[in-house]
């Protein structure tokens, strides 16, 4: 383990920091809407969401762990899309909020939210991609 850390640079660090970001999202975007489901899950709960934050941050860890090259930018490209998909799924609730009708369902708080988490993650593993990861 120490030897994971021992050459590590800036760019290691963000990628790390993304991937347990996107984790932890990951885990409690799942969990948060399942719980708050009632009959039917949230209308902004996306399985590509969950999937794609959770494969890019497997893949990052996993690039990370075996010191290869190109996975920060296999991890950034599920981040972005999973990130991009969640933010097409957030404008129903923010249509209802914006024109006060309730047409299209869906919880604009939890969706902003995890607009955040999921925008956070993804600009980190961008920003460490382009920065060094080992010396």
């Amino acid at each position: 383990m120490k030897r994971l850390f021992q050459d590590a640079k800036p760019g290691f660090w963000l990628s790390a920091a993304a991937a347990v970001i996107a984790l932890v999202g990951a885990a409690a975007y799942v969990i948060i809407y399942m719980a708050t489901a009632g009959e039917t899950v949230d209308r902004v709960f996306s399985w590509l969401t969950l999937g794609l934050m959770l494969g890019g941050a497997v893949v990052t860890l996993a690039g990370e762990v075996l010191k290869l090259p190109f996975t920060p930018i296999l991890g950034g490209a599920c981040f972005a899309v999973g990130f991009a998909n969640h933010l097409v799924e957030t404008a129903y609730p923010l249509a209802d909020v914006l024109t006060g009708v309730p047409f299209f369902g869906g919880n604009p708080t939890l969706a902003i939210a995890f607009s955040v988490v999921f925008g956070v993650a993804a600009i980190l593993n961008v920003a460490g991609a382009f920065m060094a990861h080992r010396k």
